[in-house]
């Protein structure tokens, strides 16, 4: 899997339903090779500082995609778009752990199902800036050095979960 940059007449030439990401006013254009038999897949985008994140799931099965404001994920073994997702702010990080996909921009946090489908959103108190995992859990970092940590696979922020079963004495 590879990307190669590209014109906007070659970005064009790209039938309609292979544009994975797609922006009205782009600067920038790109093809991204899938190889035999999948093919290649055109990618626009606005920003001349970004460029795309190509993140593959663990179980090599699904291929995600984003820049800028616009997040994709195409299945391997069908080449079919599985996501296309235009995003309210920019894409940060995209991870990829076990069944789920975790893709965090600047204001927000949303963790995906292997099918697809949305998992877990929510907004963050700060600009997030960046994710590591941690054993089972994703640590999300914000800009103003606080950090949140988020279970993947049930879909919760630690701190909220321990609050929420706190007793009174």
């Amino acid at each position: 899997m590879q990307i190669l940059a590209i014109t906007e007449l070659d970005f064009y030439k790209i039938d309609r339903c292979r544009r994975v990401i797609s922006h009205d006013c782009a600067q920038k254009f790109a093809a991204i090779d899938l190889g035999v038999p999948l093919g290649c897949y055109g990618l626009s985008w606005r920003s001349d500082i970004l460029e795309p994140i190509i993140v593959r799931s663990p179980d090599c099965l699904t291929v995600w995609i984003g820049v800028d404001q616009q997040l994709a994920a195409i299945s391997l073994d069908e080449g079919r778009i599985i996501v296309a997702l235009p995003l309210t702010e920019y894409l940060v990080q995209i991870v990829a752990i076990a069944d789920v996909t975790a893709v965090l921009t600047q204001e927000k946090v949303l963790l995906f199902n292997a099918s697809g489908s949305i998992r877990f959103s929510d907004d963050l108190p700060d600009q997030g800036i960046g994710m590591t995992v941690e054993g089972e859990n994703l640590v999300i970092q914000m800009r103003e050095g606080e950090s949140l940590t988020l279970n993947p696979m049930r879909g919760y922020f630690q701190s909220m979960a321990a609050s929420t079963t706190r007793r009174s004495p």
